[in-house]
């Protein structure tokens, strides 16, 4: 199967119309959640979701949702600093979460994981963060698909475990950062 290029991907967000019965990702979770969870958490205002389609199908979909972070969970560099301080000016901090990100199984490998990635990286910095206060990009991926966040040049930066000795999963980006170095 000859690799999609981007430029014939466009994107919708989620609405009624669209048919997932054909929708099949590695990860069972994700699965159920594009094909019984999203319109649901869309609807309850729970998060958005976007469909990446190719000629008609759903290539791929990513899901985004407001979220909050405490500051002793970000490394001591990206705590926004009172004023003559070295403490955290807020406990808690905005952010928003990619929660969910899924490619179609026929489709992984080609790019597109990392183009919607980028395209919602894009979404956050050039339309939330211009129009509401949003420092950081939070999240929660699965381990297979740890490394396309890693990989993606973007600086996701694991968070500070909250107990000791327990591996933290989540992972963030310092908007401020991204954009200014």
């Amino acid at each position: 199967m000859a690799p999609i290029k981007w430029d014939d991907i466009s994107v919708e967000p989620l609405n009624g119309d669209h048919d997932f019965s054909d929708f099949y990702c590695v990860s069972e979770d994700l699965n159920d959640f594009i094909k019984n969870d999203a319109r649901r958490e869309q609807e309850c205002m729970l998060s958005r979701t976007y469909l990446f389609l190719h000629e008609g199908s759903v290539v791929g979909f990513v899901s985004l949702s407001a979220d909050s972070v405490l500051a002793p969970r970000l490394k001591k560099e990206d705590w926004v600093k009172k004023r003559d301080s070295n403490k955290p000016i807020y406990s808690s901090l905005p952010c928003i979460l990619i929660g969910r990100l899924a490619v179609v199984r026929k489709r992984e490998r080609q790019g597109i994981g990392t183009n919607i990635l980028y395209w919602a990286v894009g979404l956050i910095t050039n339309v939330v963060c211009k129009s509401v206060g949003c420092r950081y990009i939070t999240v929660d991926p699965k381990k297979d698909a740890l490394d396309l966040y890693l990989k993606s040049g973007l600086g996701f930066t694991q968070m500070e475990a909250i107990k000791a000795g327990k591996p933290e999963t989540r992972y963030y980006i310092n908007i401020y950062k991204l954009l200014n170095d």
